[in-house]
């Protein structure tokens, strides 16, 4: 049930309040709840089974974080949100109904063009976060490589046994929990 490539340009991501394509059309993003479902399976059932005019796109943030097995540290990918995948429309009410429709326990939550500007500063065009690195001074956070770099107020804990940071990132009206890698070099 795709559209081809050249019905739908995609619109180049920026951090501007507003995202607008050259045709003066908004892309919405929204969080899907997809309950007890695998999020990978809920975002390619979601592609398949609802129109293009409702779905531009839907998709599962991942990021990089380090595990320790066989006595070596190796980077592995995880799933950003565990049960949340993100949705990318043009228009919300088809979208909303398709969905309802479709999946009638999910819920959604619209993103502000804000929040889906730090979204897009975190994870990038590739949806993929990358590992941060940085050291811990005085009590105080210091990212200096990574997408967290200059955001070190969204981190609530650090597990520096497995190098993982906590953040409660904006969403709708609430915060949502992410896990993401973070190797913290130093402390003093």
């Amino acid at each position: 049930m795709g559209v081809s490539g050249a019905f739908f340009r995609r619109v180049k991501y920026s951090t501007n309040p507003v995202e607008i394509c050259e045709k003066g059309v908004i892309v919405i993003w929204y969080l899907c709840d997809c309950g007890e479902q695998n999020p990978t399976e809920f975002a390619r059932i979601c592609r398949q089974s609802l129109s293009a005019r409702a779905l531009e796109d839907a998709f599962v943030p991942t990021y990089d974080r380090m595990k320790r097995y066989q006595g070596q540290w190796h980077v592995e990918q995880g799933i950003a949100f565990p049960d949340i995948i993100f949705l990318e429309s043009q228009d919300p009410d088809t979208l909303e109904q398709e969905l309802h429709d479709k999946c009638p326990d999910s819920r959604m939550i619209r993103l502000s063009s804000e929040q889906k500007g730090l979204f897009i500063q975190l994870f990038g065009e590739e949806k993929h976060m990358s590992l941060s690195k940085g050291h811990i001074r005085q009590g105080q956070t210091h990212v200096t490589q990574g997408p967290l770099q200059g955001k070190e107020d969204l981190i609530r804990k650090i597990d520096r046994h497995k190098r993982l940071a906590r953040l409660e990132v904006p969403a709708g009206e609430g915060t949502q929990t992410l896990y993401v890698g973070l190797e913290i070099i130093s402390k003093n």
